[in-house]
């Protein structure tokens, strides 16, 4: 489509090459609904001028575009430096010509439906210091072409359908300038280049996550000493964790999880003071959990689910107050759970060691207002539940005691948490009858009761949980009126293997 000015309007030169590219979008395009002839092209949506009134910066994130680039290069645009359209529905190829944008320091065309190969003249761009191509469906350059890029700070290929080895262009040449280097999402393969901390030295943020790469993670990134985040989950890597990564004090999120590492939890790690976040569920760990973590006193989440951990919980974790997500299910540990922990973790959230070894009861110190979910479950824990630790939790909506050794009766006051969607008692040695209280959770969508020895009639009240989904109440020796426990929107219900009959 080709777009015609009268001819005796004088228009600008940048507003003409704006006009012409909106003129070949698709659709609707009310986000530029200001993009008229009739004002000036400074004050258009997204646009941004100098004092001299050219066009120096377009922003147009989340704008509703379709389209594609390829009528947006123009000459008159000498003195642009950022073009951001994060985020449209921009589809086909990137164009090269846009490296004859010679001043343009911001290039973000990430979240589109861009496809091809990323043209290896965007590295012609001398200027440019964040390059975001991410979540698109490009592919690999001539790499042969593509010169290295000294001004970059940000570089982010994520997402893409990229593959091949760790790319050569970054390795090649030292960047001290990077700050940030984001390959997750792609298909690369290979090792890990050793030489990366003298490529880019003063790097903040590596994700290397969910691409192929494998091998060992290597010694030398602990020369990375700026480095805040480090991500490499999802990955086939082997060789176990490096001790020196404990020496990475700037180390705020360390996530390396999914990988078949192996070997132990390195008690180096509890010199990371900055650490917030600990990731490293499912890779193969053979490990006691170091007391030294405790020394992590900035921590808010520890993640260590699907590993072979033994061992018992270390007292010395009850001085991570900051603590708010702490997993550790589905390993061997062993002992009791500290009531220090529920002491000290006043901003406790998140609270999973299900499928363990773990023996003794539950803490009664449990009063941890924020708790939101609560998972105990396949373990040897006995004794009761204590009533008094649902006082406080009522933010509570997860709450999972399922196959213990747990006796007594359902304290009532399990009521008091009316935010619970589940709540899974089953598997265990519990008596007497179905608190009538629980018809005033409202929120129940999963009750399950089963496998214990509960008595007495079936509560009426049941019948006033209009959100249950899922109620399992068999193997018990309940009696009373299956009508009142099916309620409307209740898909599965076992009210089976009573020692009384159930009346219908």
């Amino acid at each position: 489509m080709r777009l015609s000015f009268p001819a005796d309007m004088h228009i600008n030169p940048e507003a003409e090459a704006l006009l012409r590219w909106k003129s070949t979008l698709i659709g609707s395009t009310k986000s530029l609904s200001s993009w008229s002839i009739a004002t000036s092209t400074c004050s258009w949506f997204g646009v941004t001028c100098d004092a001299a009134g050219h066009v120096t910066e377009l922003h147009l994130p989340d704008a509703g575009l379709h389209g594609t680039l390829h009528a947006f290069y123009s000459a008159a645009f000498q003195t642009l430096t950022v073009l951001d359209l994060y985020n449209n529905n921009l589809v086909g190829a990137v164009p090269a010509n846009i490296s004859l944008f010679l001043t343009l320091t911001v290039l973000d065309l990430s979240r589109n439906n861009l496809v091809g190969a990323i043209p290896y003249q965007l590295s012609h761009l001398p200027k440019i210091v964040k390059l975001d191509l991410g979540n698109n469906h490009l592919s690999n350059p001539e790499y042969a072409n593509f010169l290295p890029m000294s001004s970059l700070k940000l570089l982010s290929l994520a997402n893409n359908n990229l593959s091949g080895a760790f790319p050569q262009f970054i390795i090649n040449s030292t960047n001290v300038g990077m700050r940030s280097l984001d390959l997750s999402g792609n298909t690369f393969s290979g090792p890990l280049p050793n030489s990366l901390p003298e490529m880019v030295p003063r790097l903040r943020c590596l994700n290397l996550s969910a691409n192929g790469f494998f091998g060992s993670i290597s010694h030398s990134f602990s020369r990375l000493q700026k480095l805040e985040t480090l991500r490499l989950e999802n990955n086939n890597l082997t060789g176990g964790i490096p001790e020196e990564l404990g020496m990475m004090s700037a180390l705020r999120w360390l996530i390396l999880g999914n990988n078949p590492l192996g070997g132990s939890i390195p008690a180096s790690l509890g010199q990371l003071h900055s650490l917030q976040y600990l990731y490293i569920n499912d890779a193969d760990l053979v490990s006691t959990l170091p007391p030294e973590l405790g020394n992590l006193t900035s921590l808010e989440y520890m993640f260590l689910k699907g590993n072979h951990l033994f061992g018992s919980l270390p007292p010395s974790f009850a001085r991570v107050q900051t603590m708010v997500y702490f997993s550790v299910g589905g390993n061997n540990i062993n002992g009791t759970i500290p009531s220090e922990m529920f002491t000290n973790w006043t901003n406790l959230k998140y609270f999973n060691v299900a499928n363990n070894l773990l023996v003794g009861s539950i803490p009664s110190q449990l009063r941890v207002q924020r708790m939101v979910y609560f998972s105990v479950g396949d373990n040897n824990i006995n004794g009761t539940i204590p009533s008094e630790m649902f006082t406080n939790l009522t933010n509570l909506m997860y709450f999972n005691v399922t196959n213990n050794l747990l006796a007594g009766s359902i304290p009532s006051q399990v009521s008091n948490s009316e935010a619970l969607f589940l709540l899974s008692l089953s598997g265990n040695n519990f008596t007497g009858s179905i608190p009538v209280e629980m018809g005033n959770m409202v929120n129940l969508e999963s009750l399950d009761l089963a496998k214990n020895h509960l008595t007495g009639t079936i509560p009426p009240t049941i019948g006033n949980l209009t959100k249950l989904r899922l109620l399992d109440i068999s193997d018990n020796r309940l009696e009373g009126s299956r009508r009142l426990l099916m309620c409307p929107t209740t898909t599965t219900a076992s009210l089976e293997n009573h020692c009384l009959p159930i009346v219908t």
